[in-house]
C-alpha cells in the first residue's frame, strides 16, 4: 500500500510539473503547433526608456614626460671606435664593463697581464674615451658619486 502511494504520489508530482512547464497563466502567451494558423492578438506592451545617462567628465591626461635623449649604442664595436681615436690600439681583447647614463667602461685584457680600463662618455651620439688606467680609473674626471659604482669606479 505505501508503495503505491509513493508511486502515484511520484507520477501525480511529475504531471504537475509537466503541465506546469507547458502553460502559462499569461494571456499573451499560446503554445502552437506547427502549422497553426490562426491570429492572435496581444496588449500592447508599455516600456518605459531608461533615463539618460550623462557622459563621464573628461579626465586630463597627465603630461608627457620628456624622456633623456638615448645615448649611443653601448657595444664593443662603438667603445673600441672610441678607445682607438684616443688612445693607441688595444692590445687584446675589449669587453663592455657597464654603461650607465652616458658614463661606460671597458677592459682590455691579453693573457695573463693585468687588464687596462677605459672610462667613456658619450658626447651626442658617439663615446669619447676619456681616461685609460690600470687603477683610479674615474678620479678626477666628473664622473657623478651615484654612477662610478654602477661602471665598476672606486669612488
Amino acid at each position: 500500500m505505501r508503495r503505491r502511494l509513493i508511486t502515484t504520489g511520484v507520477l501525480l508530482g511529475g504531471l504537475a510539473l509537466a503541465v506546469a512547464a507547458c502553460g502559462s497563466g499569461d494571456p499573451q502567451v499560446q503554445a502552437r503547433q506547427a502549422g497553426d494558423t490562426t491570429a492572435t492578438t496581444a496588449e500592447p506592451t508599455t516600456t518605459t526608456a531608461a533615463p539618460a545617462t550623462t557622459a563621464a567628465p573628461a579626465t586630463t591626461a597627465a603630461p608627457a614626460t620628456t624622456a633623456a635623449p638615448a645615448g649611443p649604442p653601448c657595444t664593443v664595436e662603438a667603445l673600441t671606435a672610441a678607445l682607438t681615436a684616443t688612445f693607441p690600439k688595444p692590445s687584446g681583447v675589449v669587453k663592455v664593463q657597464n654603461c650607465v647614463n652616458g658614463w661606460a667602461t671597458s677592459s682590455d685584457t691579453k693573457g695573463y697581464n693585468p687588464p687596462t680600463f677605459t672610462l667613456y662618455q658619450a658626447q651626442g651620439d658617439h663615446w669619447v674615451a676619456v681616461n685609460r688606467s690600470a687603477g683610479a680609473l674615474c678620479a678626477g674626471h666628473g664622473v657623478p658619486k651615484e654612477i662610478a659604482p654602477l661602471i665598476g669606479c672606486d669612488t
